[in-house]
């Protein structure tokens, strides 16, 4: 067996370990997707209105796995891997308009899944393709449930991202010090310094151990790192002057955005401070936050209970 084959057979091992935990039958499947060309690989679960949930950065559907057990009572759940991420055919974000992929990729996913109207739920990067695809095909979206910073809401990346948004110092950095770990402790100490969840001591360890897997997947840091590049390093702008392109860029269209919308927002968010939220919920006309005590920016993480709670209530109503 192939070095990537084993790391593919190990995550989804792991996978199903973490989801185990859900306590309800989740499925596993693919899905063809025309525009992009792409094999998406899609958890489901539970039964009613259709919810897309599409997760952020360079990591996996089954990180809702502590959401699932409370909101598949009342949805039909349907958790996509993004492109490049979990069991989804790799991608390479190089000369690619992240705004328009990411519509095209959820308008597909809708598509091929014949849902009509869903409900979509983001995290970070999920955030903004959730916008995005909002914004370009309003009549396809019932309702919107951000989590955590939309990716880039503050236009104004962190040293984190303008570090790994530059070509050539994330292939270092992704060689020695960011290496993703082969141990779930070292997932949770990265979680501890990043700051991505409040207590990094609250995330079982079996979905510890299934991200740990997911970003050791064959390409997976390849796709995150090229994805960073394009949303962090606009053409002609070097290290220092880097500004983000994606979500603050939607700031002058949220006006004209009528979908209902639910921001969920940790109060340790490293990416963005609870007062982006509050200016991003005021430039819409049916938007409203709601901050989330001692959560970071994956808030179910920290916070489950409280986030399903508030889902469940604004989809519901």
């Amino acid at each position: 067996m192939s070095t990537g084959n084993g790391r593919a057979s190990t995550f989804r091992r792991l996978q199903d370990a973490a989801l185990a935990e859900a306590g309800v039958d989740v499925t596993s499947r693919f899905v063809d997707v025309s525009t992009p060309l792409l094999r998406v690989h899609l958890l489901e679960a539970g039964e009613g209105d259709p919810v897309l949930m599409v997760h952020g950065g360079n990591s996996v559907a089954a990180s809702w796995a502590p959401l699932i057990a409370p909101l598949a009572t009342q949805f039909h759940l349907l958790m996509p891997d993004r492109p490049g991420c979990g069991l989804t055919s790799g991608f390479d974000y190089r000369g690619i308009d992240l705004r328009g992929h990411g519509v095209a990729f959820l308008n597909g996913l809708v598509t091929a899944l014949g849902c009509g109207r869903v409900a979509l739920v983001g995290n970070s990067m999920g955030g903004f393709f959730a916008l995005a695809f909002a914004l370009a095909h309003p009549e396809s979206v019932s309702k919107l449930v951000l989590l955590g910073e939309p990716a880039g809401a503050d236009g104004d990346p962190g040293l984190f991202h303008r570090l790994i948004g530059t070509r050539g110092v994330n292939t270092l950095l992704y060689a020695t010090a960011l290496r993703p770990p082969r141990e779930a402790a070292g997932t949770r100490a990265g979680l501890r310094r990043s700051h991505l969840v409040a207590d990094p001591d609250r995330v079982p360890e079996p979905l510890l151990q299934c991200l740990t897997a997911g970003a050791r997947l064959p390409g997976a840091v390849h796709s995150w790192t090229t994805m960073v590049e394009r949303a962090f390093d606009p053409p002609g702008l070097g290290l220092v002057a880097k500004k983000t392109t994606i979500t603050h860029a939607l700031l002058p269209e949220l006006r004209n955005l009528a979908t209902p919308t639910l921001f969920l927002w940790g109060d340790k968010d490293p990416f963005g401070s609870p007062g982006v939220g509050r200016m991003l919920a005021q430039e819409m006309p049916d938007a409203r936050l709601q901050v989330i005590e001692d959560a970071g920016h994956l808030p179910w993480l920290d916070r489950p209970e409280y986030c399903a709670e508030g889902i469940a209530g604004f989809l519901g109503s």
